[in-house]
């Protein structure tokens, strides 16, 4: 969230969250003093945060008790990204939209956030492969 989230009090992307994690956002968190088995879950290889009473579980339903330790794909949002066309682009989903300009430097911001998601996750399951033999 930026100013303009926190200057209206909206937690819309904290609802229901669907963040995806890299190995580097779950140090940054366990550095400011969580254990990673309170807010990972895994599924599918994807690493992600969980959720408890509908929101995330680092948003006591006023404020992210993280901000300042907040994974990439937060700092992000609203800019996602589109498997399908390989864009990035902004999510209609966010109220506060028209404060997030989507800069050159964005998309390629989420470019490499998601080619370095789906690296580890390829190598997550490897691993996983590997260990069933």
């Amino acid at each position: 969230m930026t100013n303009c989230c926190l200057e209206t009090n909206c937690t819309r992307c904290c609802i229901k969250t669907n963040m995806v994690l890299t190995t580097r956002d779950i140090q940054t968190i366990e550095k400011a003093g969580y254990e990673a088995r309170i807010f990972v879950s895994e599924r599918n290889g994807w690493l992600q945060l969980k959720n408890s009473k509908g929101r995330c579980v680092f948003h006591n339903g006023t404020i992210c008790t993280i901000y300042d330790h907040r994974p990439k794909g937060c700092v992000l949002y609203p800019v996602v990204y589109d498997k399908d066309s390989g864009c990035a682009f902004l999510d209609s989903e966010c109220p506060q939209i028209l404060c997030f300009p989507l800069s050159k430097t964005k998309e390629q911001q989420i470019n490499i956030l998601v080619h370095h998601l789906e690296k580890e996750r390829r190598e997550r399951m490897q691993k996983k492969n590997l260990t069933k033999r």
